[in-house]
């Protein structure tokens, strides 16, 4: 499977950390029509619909089953799979899939940036995210989640539902 990621995931440090193991085929690679912001209060992005508006990112190809498991872990109750196409650095469209934000995750206005979030971030997240996934990998899903929240299994793109 090909995934897309746009966050802290294009750090190589936590993509090994999430996946308990280094993804090489990773490759810059850019998502048309989307915005990256920070998560409402927090310190790690999502992507939002933009019709002007590209993200710049990582695609990682071939994703085994175990390493998605864990991604779907790292990932939570705030992010589900869909498909999108991305354009590489050599001009290819390959479609991958992405972690996306259902519509009641709240955004704030502010751009995410990596660089940023490596500087003022990094350091301090690397353990604590080390025993998050300790600890998620043992219940299934991360600590703060409603009890109901627990990865689901991939299937074909399911498109962003609206909260009525």
């Amino acid at each position: 499977m090909n995934l897309f990621f746009y966050g802290t995931l294009m750090d190589s440090d936590v993509r090994q950390l999430v996946c308990g193991k280094r993804l090489d085929a990773a490759e810059p690679a850019v998502a048309q029509g989307f915005r990256r912001v920070h998560v409402e209060g927090r310190h790690y992005p999502m992507m939002l619909p933009h019709a002007s508006g590209w993200v710049e990112g990582t695609l990682v190809r071939g994703v085994d089953a175990e390493s998605l498991h864990r991604l779907q872990v790292y990932e939570g109750w705030e992010y589900g799979l869909h498909a999108i196409k991305v354009r590489t650095a050599s001009g290819a469209s390959v479609m991958a899939q992405v972690f996306l934000c259902p519509p009641h995750v709240n955004a704030h206005n502010r751009d995410w940036r990596l660089e940023q979030w490596q500087l003022r971030h990094k350091r301090a997240f690397l353990p604590k995210a080390r025993q998050l996934m300790e600890r998620a990998l043992k219940t299934g899903r991360m600590p703060g989640a409603p009890v109901s929240a627990r990865p689901r299994p991939v299937l074909a793109s399911r498109p962003l539902r609206r909260k009525k």
